[in-house]
């Protein structure tokens, strides 16, 4: 008896290891890593439980909570309700503060986008990190401010970068009195407002500004990190966030986390819910699936601390923007960008390090996920591709978009993976890669390089052996 007790417990450690690559549904009962988010999780938080998401961004609105002056507090826009559900669905909430009520701002001509006194602003701070004490421990200063252009409907800050510097140190300040913990980052930046205008980066000003600061160095600069909004080209992600660590790095400035806030390529042919005017980008729903696998695989192995997809659920008349960005469309029903997060989220979690390699048109990022590894291959070419990925494992589990599963073996010390071409509906050079497979294998990479050539075998020679199961193997090739 005592042996068949053994050995049940022993499958069913096995089984509950391995629960998490088997399929989304295996690990709904695991803790969702808080890496993964989506914005607006709470319109649907089951159906972002089920996509796997780990936290979620709120607006508080301060114009809303204080709209008569600085006695008057009214519940806030996103009721605490909302709040408590999210939490209870193991999502982290992370909060961003931004509109400066009329009573408070210094000019009162420019409505919420208006700099406010400081002294109301502190107070404001203050008591949203009290009132929030111990259920939201980060918090974003404002939104997109580096939109310049005050017609444009995205422009929420008619302030200079001064007054932006101001803002945020007092806000800082404030909420490391009141929680030392707590994390505080530089709003949302969209990057390509200054860069299609020439200008010079508006977070590089801002540090020039902030190093500046005698008091900087002993108060962490005021920010803990940098947040950026990046849409429809994951391949530039990579190039935003070196640039990113290259800037602080210039302004001595380390130990700063990077997030993507926001994040997406909303698709442009939906029957059911159709861009209102012509869309800046042509984007397939298979291109927005697509999109989804490549940008977490490459924003993290760039140094993306977080990465959060703009958002759950389209609005019915998208009063937003002119495109729709959801995972679900407005009826709840389920685009094919909502299965890509889904196995992202699923086959990706706890990482503990991501890899990026690039042969040719060909680009593999391997996640070292202690107990197994999960490699993400796709090809920036318009032509189908078959490549070779090197074997840590006699099996593999082959994981595409769908979130559709099959078994595969080496051959060699290789598996052979065939990947679709880019469709490329912009036209022109591609910006959205073809559909990625996954490979999750049992085992950790140790430091194995994913793509190559098979070794040429002597003539007459017995071809190699495929690597073992153990770990210790993970090099055999």
């Amino acid at each position: 008896m005592r042996s068949k007790a053994a050995a049940a417990a022993i499958l069913l450690l096995w089984l509950t290891s391995m629960a998490a690559d088997l399929g989304p549904s295996a690990a709904q009962s695991v803790a969702p890593d808080p890496r993964f988010g989506i914005v607006e999780s709470y319109v649907n938080p089951a159906a972002a439980s089920e996509a796997g998401a780990g936290y979620t961004r709120v607006i508080l609105r301060w114009d809303t909570i204080q709209p008569a002056g600085p006695l008057d507090w009214k519940p806030a826009n996103v009721p605490d309700p909302v709040i408590e559900a999210e939490l209870a669905a193991g999502r982290e909430v992370v909060a961003v503060l931004i509109g400066t009520p009329l009573w408070a701002s210094i000019q009162g001509s420019r409505g919420a986008r208006d700099v406010p006194d400081m002294f109301y602003w502190e107070a404001f701070v203050r008591r949203m990190v009290q009132q929030y004490r111990g259920r939201i421990h980060r918090w974003i200063i404002w939104n997109e401010p580096d939109v310049w252009d005050e017609n444009h409907p995205g422009s929420t800050w008619a302030g200079t970068l001064d007054d932006y510097f101001r803002l945020l140190k007092t806000a800082y300040v404030a909420m490391k009195a009141e929680d030392p913990a707590g994390q505080v980052m530089i709003s949302g930046l969209t990057y390509y407002w200054d860069w299609e205008h020439g200008r010079r980066r508006y977070l590089d000003r801002l540090l020039d500004i902030i190093a500046a600061d005698s008091g900087a160095p002993s108060h962490g600069y005021y920010f803990d990190a940098v947040v950026y909004h990046l849409y429809f080209n994951p391949s530039q992600t990579v190039q935003v966030l070196e640039e990113t660590a290259q800037t602080l790095r210039a302004h001595g400035i380390s130990g700063k986390e990077l997030w993507i806030n926001e994040t997406n390529a909303p698709p442009s042919d939906d029957p059911q819910e159709l861009p209102w005017s012509p869309p800046r980008f042509r984007v397939s729903q298979q291109e927005q699936a697509a999109f989804i696998l490549q940008e977490f695989a490459l924003a993290f192995s760039s140094g993306a601390s977080r990465v959060e997809v703009y958002k759950l659920r389209n609005t019915p008349d998208h009063p937003e923007s002119i495109e729709p960005f959801g995972l679900l469309r407005g009826d709840d029903s389920r685009r094919p960008a909502f299965y890509a997060y889904q196995v992202a989220a699923t086959h990706l979690s706890e990482y503990r390090t991501a890899r990026r390699e690039k042969r040719g048109d060909t680009i593999a990022v391997t996640f070292d996920r202690g107990a197994r590894t999960t490699t993400v291959v796709w090809t920036t070419s318009r032509k189908p591709a078959r490549v070779l990925v090197r074997a840590i494992a006699r099996e593999a589990l082959v994981v595409d978009e769908a979130g559709r599963t099959r078994s595969i073996t080496p051959r060699n010390g290789y598996y052979t993976i065939d990947l679709p071409g880019a469709t490329c509906s912009t036209g022109g050079p591609c910006m959205i890669g073809g559909a990625p497979r996954l490979l999750v294998e049992a085992g950790p990479p140790a430091g194995r390089l994913a793509l190559g050539e098979p070794p040429a075998a002597a003539p007459g020679a017995s071809p190699p052996r495929p690597p073992s199961r153990s770990p210790g193997c993970s090099a055999c090739e």
